[in-house]
């Protein structure tokens, strides 16, 4: 399906003075609000759109579904422009990961509604849409009349939709982003006289021998057994140097392991290496909060971890090193440039009563104007799935240093351009299999053991790649 809307580039200086109170969120449902501070900047027409369509539809409400996250509490906060231009209340219910997922199901698989929009991991777009719980969104797109002005699914980038697809057709609107870069000391690369990053994974591994010390350690890198954590780090390792963990995809099956090959010997060595011996005491256990928590404190000079983590590091409120840092996009192996993907996205059920209602919704949620807005709230929402915002004055000002948003705005035409998997027209990042969540921890169990010594690399992968067999 190829989908094409028109893109409005001028912005007005129109600010909404919304009066909303917030309500916070918690187990339980709520509505949003918005003061004239934090409401997006809409082009008139926009908001002529939305007050015209919203009148025309005639719904009072929609319900929403979200995680707690940064992403989803951002825009909740901003959410009383909808409503006041709209006319249409939005009930949130805020819930965490794993209760959303278990609230999603039944809601979802119960054909008595409940909710209209959710927030869907693409993880989840394969399972929901074989049961037939959520609306594809290629058919509203079609609709010229239901397009909000401005808004363009084809900005989110291939590498982005792709995620929240099945099938060729796209079931969710991306609403955030989780991938990676490398962040660096710039007074340790100063002390050391490194004038340039590093853009091969061999010219890293010079730079982590170079840096290290009994001060700062060279590298921390994630390396708890299982797939958010190893295995979401070490495969654009993996991939980089041509390796893959199945030898042969075709039209959504994977076969054959691949896990044992000369090019991941090599990927896991270098990566075991520089674990046991450039990074802090017992780094052979790590998680995101291990290696995120040793970078602020500044303990380690250089981390591959989330663009999320970009304004945190740089905030002296919260980080050590502020002031002190910069960032690149993951470097090149033999095989090129890949990065670690995913993304989570607006989705309707398909049991909604309001259709139409929550695709005007999903629009304005997802408009540049409203992820540039969400982004100055103070939730902290740091990786909208939009480019454009990016590139935006206010975003710059919030969460710009150095090169942050160039190495973000990189890593997401890495992804656009293929940079997500080794196989050609595979948009999943590890492997989307019904029981990659079993054999990915039996995996990554089985690479741990590598990494924390206790047996070789060629044992660790020749028995990881027994699971995939």
């Amino acid at each position: 399906m190829r989908i094409r809307s028109r893109r409005v580039a001028n912005r007005a200086v129109l600010v909404l003075a919304a009066t909303l109170v917030v309500t916070a969120c918690g187990a339980g449902g709520g509505t949003g609000g918005t003061g004239a501070d934090d409401a997006a900047d809409l082009d008139v027409s926009v908001e002529d759109f939305l007050t015209a369509r919203g009148e025309e539809l005639g719904v009072d409400r929609i319900s929403v579904l979200a995680q707690s996250s940064p992403q989803a509490d951002a825009i909740q906060q901003i959410s009383g422009q909808f409503t006041e231009l709209t006319g249409i209340t939005v009930d949130w219910t805020i819930l965490d990961e794993q209760s959303t997922e278990n609230r999603a199901a039944v809601a979802l698989g119960s054909g008595d509604g409940g909710f209209d929009v959710l927030q869907t991991p693409s993880g989840f777009i394969p399972t929901y849409v074989d049961r037939g719980w959520l609306q594809p969104i290629g058919p509203l797109v079609d609709d010229a009349s239901s397009i909000v002005p401005g808004w363009n699914l084809e900005a989110f980038g291939e590498g982005t939709t792709s995620l929240l697809s099945r099938d060729d057709e796209v079931y969710g609107v991306p609403m955030f982003i989780g991938t990676q870069m490398f962040y660096y000391r710039t007074d340790v690369f100063e002390e050391h006289g490194i004038e340039q990053v590093p853009t091969t994974y061999e010219e890293l591994v010079e730079v982590v021998h170079e840096v290290h010390g009994d001060d700062v350690a060279g590298i921390a890198l994630r390396t708890a057994p299982s797939p958010s954590q190893l295995l979401f780090v070490w495969s654009a390792w993996l991939y980089a140097n041509g390796g893959s963990y199945y030898a042969e995809y075709d039209d959504g099956t994977y076969s054959g392991s691949a896990l044992d090959s000369p090019e991941a010997v090599e990927s896991l060595t270098t990566y075991t290496d520089l674990v046991q011996n450039y990074a802090p005491s017992g780094a052979t256990n790590w998680s995101v909060d291990d290696v995120t928590r040793a970078f602020a404190t500044g303990r380690v000079a250089i981390v591959q971890e989330g663009a999320v983590f970009g304004g945190t590091f740089n905030n002296p409120d919260s980080s050590q090193v502020s002031g002190d840092i910069d960032a690149f996009t993951l470097p090149a192996g033999p095989a090129g440039s890949f990065v670690p993907y995913n993304a989570h996205g607006w989705t309707i059920a398909a049991n909604s009563d309001a259709t139409d209602a929550a695709w005007l919704f999903t629009q304005w949620a997802t408009l540049a104007q409203t992820l540039t807005a969400a982004t100055q709230t103070d939730a902290n929402f740091g990786a909208p799935p939009l480019a454009d915002v990016y590139s935006s004055p206010e975003y710059e000002a919030k969460y710009g240093f150095n090169d942050f948003v160039p190495a973000v705005i990189g890593t997401i035409d890495i992804a656009n351009g293929g940079g997500v998997s080794p196989f050609e027209d595979d948009p999943n990042y590890l492997p989307a299999t019904t029981d990659w969540a079993t054999v990915g921890q039996q995996i990554a169990e089985e690479l741990s053991k590598a990494v924390t010594g206790q047996v070789s690399v060629e044992e660790a992968l020749r028995a990881a790649s027994t699971y995939l067999e």
